[in-house]
């Protein structure tokens, strides 16, 4: 999963530490994004759009649709910039992963299944593409804090400490066995 992320992140000519759009890797690959508010001239109710970007915003994120051979997203756009580049990435993660669309089910509370699985690797894609295991390893012998690492590539600080705790680990060990200090910056 690791060089598929690599590969995709250079074929948009990203220097291995650059900062990713995750948009543009949609373009890329043909995948239009809309967001709720942007289908209500395809009949999507006002009930429905108030329920998701006003009402319970937390309970719907963005999804990989497939429309006949092609695919799109769907991004809740009352959630943090942060947080919807996030979100694209993870659905850039199924795509690029090419989970098939048949374990995509809703529940009898009409709540989205998941594949715990098909979840773990889109995460562990959308990490990868957003913040790459080279930058992190770099910024944590660094001593970046999660708000600098947040801010440099347009991630929440919570997704930041995700991509970079076994990366502090793994710079702390060494300082402490080679002898050297973690520059604070």
């Amino acid at each position: 999963m690791r060089e598929v992320a690599q590969e995709e992140r250079a074929a948009l000519g990203l220097r291995t530490r650059a900062p990713f759009d995750p948009y543009a890797l949609a373009e890329e690959h043909g995948i239009d994004v809309y967001t709720l508010g942007s289908l209500v001239e395809f009949g999507i109710g006002a009930e429905v759009l108030n329920h998701f970007t006003a009402v319970d915003s937390s309970a719907w994120s963005a999804a990989l649709v497939p429309l006949g051979t092609a695919r799109v997203i769907i991004e809740n756009e009352s959630h943090a910039v942060a947080r919807r580049r996030s979100n694209i990435a993870h659905e850039l993660g199924h795509h690029l992963l090419e989970h098939p669309f048949d374990n995509v089910i809703f529940g009898e509370e009409h709540k989205r299944q998941f594949n715990e699985e098909q979840e773990k690797q889109a995460t562990f894609m959308a990490g990868e593409l957003l913040i790459p295991l080279a930058a992190a390893e770099r910024m944590a012998f660094d001593g970046w804090d999660n708000a600098r690492v947040a801010a440099a590539y347009g991630v929440s600080e919570q997704f930041a400490q995700m991509q970079m705790k076994g990366q502090r680990v793994r710079a702390q060990r060494a300082a402490q066995k080679y002898g050297f200090p973690i520059h604070r910056s």
